[in-house]
């Protein structure tokens, strides 16, 4: 069986992995956009940086350049001419942003203007990034031959985001968890309680009224759900009692006609007369049986499976009949012993009567346990396995000939598997005959 998650924790994964994808894709497109941002800005400064101290450069004689360039030196800006221009010709230039800057100096120069964009924006998610990491804008203007005008602009890191983040995060993520448990509260009762009461169905016993409770789709569901048992126990009741009276009232009849029927002097006629009467006496015994004894009326009990089967398969072949079992492990399983009995019995019956031998086997499977009946008749006809289930019909060989009689073994054998949560499939094997399989969930 699969683990089984509360309904809480589950909408409290969910939500906080919405939670967490929302946060990120948040996360992401505010850093492209704060990054847009600091560059518009940083570039904006540079520009009237620039376009003022080449305003003053144009007017100041070249003896007074060095004293305004060193004014213009602040911590985070650098100003120089030089000889050799900062950025080189074959360097990785930012070609936006000399446009720009070319834009905004036209009216003073029509010379080279370069400019390269080292690191990244100061956004910073986690802190520790290193100095060289940080972003930084070279530009170099040409003034003359052999003259450039060289600026180095840099800003520190920004602040960290890191904690903030986590901060918020958690806030919401704590009182999503409130919310996710009051929610499940909400829906988990009124769910549980619905799936109590329809295994108690499928079980065959009488389910109480579940309370009404709940969100409103739960409280039409629950209402649903009580008239729905109701009608169908009601039902039920109705038939187990029509046929338990049939039965019952059959019984005086056919016992008048099995004495009569000594009466009969033609041999032949008598032995026919009676063999239809003792036919229809076990109908009669089997519709009483099925309404007596119903399903889901004896408790669940841990039992090795493996012992049941063996001990009335160990019983028939005593008996004279041709049954053997594959001896193997124990298989435990929670059942009705007495129930499961039935079915696999029917089982191993219905292969000796129509495919003159049974080999039986019990064996663990992946979601439970499997009982397995092989017999050497002639099988059934592939279209016709699902009629064999059917009451009151039975079928024999490939041509699935129709014979009378009261065929309820296989009837109340895959009601028994059902009421189980399991099931009871026919196939016909490759090298003859017929396999019947009952499986139980453990």
């Amino acid at each position: 069986m699969g683990l089984r998650v509360p309904l809480w924790l589950e909408l409290s994964a969910a939500f906080l992995v919405a939670l967490v994808i929302s946060n990120a894709a948040t996360f992401v497109v505010a850093d492209y956009q704060r990054s847009n941002l600091i560059r518009a800005e940083r570039l904006s400064a540079i520009e009237d940086r620039l376009t003022a101290l080449m305003s003053l450069l144009t007017r100041l004689p070249e003896q007074e350049r060095a004293h305004l360039l060193t004014i213009a030196s602040v911590r985070h800006e650098r100003v120089s001419i030089g000889a050799t221009p900062r950025v080189a010709d074959d360097a990785a230039r930012d070609n936006k942003a000399e446009e720009r800057l070319r834009s905004a100096l036209l009216a003073m120069t029509q010379s080279d203007v370069r400019v390269a964009k080292r690191g990244t924006p100061a956004l910073n998610l986690i802190g520790g990034r290193k100095r060289g990491g940080l972003e930084r804008f070279s530009v170099a203007i040409a003034l003359g031959p052999r003259q450039w005008l060289n600026a180095e602009f840099h800003w520190p890191e920004g602040d960290v985001l890191l904690p903030g983040l986590l901060f918020s995060g958690g806030v919401a993520a704590l009182v999503l968890m409130f919310v996710c448990v009051w929610i499940a509260y909400r829906f988990s009762g009124p769910l549980s309680r619905l799936a109590s009461a329809s295994t108690l169905m499928q079980s065959g016993k009488l389910a109480a009224p579940i309370p009404e409770t709940g969100p409103a789709v739960l409280r039409r569901a629950s209402r649903a759900f009580n008239v729905m048992a109701q009608r169908l126990m009601a039902m039920m009741d109705n038939q187990r009692v029509l046929l338990a009276s049939v039965g019952h009232d059959l019984r005086t009849p056919i016992t008048s006609l099995k004495l009569k029927s000594e009466f009969i002097d033609d041999a032949a006629l008598k032995e026919q007369f009676q063999s239809s009467l003792d036919e229809l006496q076990a109908l009669t015994e089997a519709a009483l049986s099925a309404a007596r004894d119903g399903i889901g009326e004896e408790d669940l009990r841990i039992v090795d499976l493996s012992s049941v089967v063996e001990s009335f398969c160990v019983d028939m072949a005593e008996a004279g009949q041709s049954v053997s079992f594959a001896e193997g492990g124990a298989v435990l399983i929670s059942c009705r012993a007495n129930e499961i009995k039935r079915a696999a019995r029917n089982l191993v019956e219905n292969a000796v009567k129509y495919g003159q031998s049974a080999r039986v086997c019990v064996h663990s499977t992946e979601s439970g346990v499997g009982i397995v009946v092989d017999d050497d008749g002639p099988g059934i006809a592939p279209g016709d396995i699902d009629r064999a289930f059917e009451p009151f019909v039975r079928l024999t060989g490939e041509g699935s000939v129709t014979k009378p009689g009261h065929g309820l073994g296989l009837t109340l054998a895959r009601a028994i598997a059902r009421a189980h949560g399991g099931d009871i499939t026919l196939g016909n094997r490759p090298e003859g005959g017929l396999r019947a399989r009952l499986t139980l969930c453990g």
